[in-house]
């Protein structure tokens, strides 16, 4: 099996132009054809839109990475820890 991302365009009525489009990951069979693809991960209404998120996401590997850590304890987090 193989996979990539890939654009899916899905039929939505609720967006202006009856679609949306989504980045996923797209698996194939051994002979190319499709298998099936994973949940989005990242979409947009219009296919200029994803290539906005698609530069903006090439930009952020330009900047230094962020630790998680960073940002201190997350509202769910603090939760989980008040129930232990």
């Amino acid at each position: 099996m193989k996979w990539n991302h890939r654009v899916i365009r899905i039929k939505d009525d609720d967006q202006e132009g009856g679609y949306r489009y989504e980045f996923a990951e797209v698996f194939y069979k051994d002979d190319g054809s499709l298998m099936g693809y994973a949940d989005a991960f990242m979409f947009s209404e219009t296919l200029d839109g994803l290539q906005e998120l698609a530069d903006r996401l090439a930009e952020a590997t330009t900047k230094p990475v962020i630790d998680r850590e960073e940002f201190g304890p997350l509202e769910d987090e603090s939760d989980e820890s008040d129930n232990a």
